[in-house]
């Protein structure tokens, strides 16, 4: 008989989700000091290589069209482009211009809650942190296909 584990402590995931909100707080505040909304700086930060944009929508959890949208208010203020894939002209790839890459870099810079916290830990505790978090991470949602 497989022994199931013991349930998840309710005072790790009221943790885990209060430094999400934190650092999503973070992350809006960071994103509206360079007159960003948080839609437009988390694409931004999903462009450290060129990506298709139905692969933006899905990493967003947002229709194509609204894609679309975020995408032509990036381009309009000169920090994406897009371009044909020539592997398959019918893909269109988001790429992001060096003002959108510098943009993106200063989100992260000016999130500094977030860098209070991970500062306040040792080298050591921040890798086993990234460590654990990238394990949690690779898991696959129930009910999605892990292939």
């Amino acid at each position: 008989m497989p022994r199931s584990s013991p349930p998840v402590a309710p005072d790790l995931m009221a943790t885990l989700a209060q430094f999400c909100r934190t650092y999503q707080q973070d992350f809006l505040a960071a994103a509206q000091s360079l007159d960003l909304t948080g839609s437009h700086a988390s694409l931004l930060c999903l462009l450290a290589e060129p990506r298709a944009m139905r692969e933006l929508a899905e990493s967003l959890s947002c229709d194509a069209s609204n894609i679309t949208l975020i995408i032509d208010r990036l381009e309009q203020r000169g920090l994406v482009e897009r371009h044909i894939d020539p592997a398959d002209r019918r893909v269109k790839k988001v790429v992001a211009t060096a003002e959108g890459a510098a943009i993106a870099a200063q989100v992260h810079a000016r999130m500094r809650g977030i860098h209070a916290a991970l500062d306040s830990l040792t080298p050591a505790r921040r890798r086993s942190l990234r460590d654990i978090l990238h394990q949690l991470g690779s898991h696959p949602a129930p009910g999605t296909d892990p292939a």
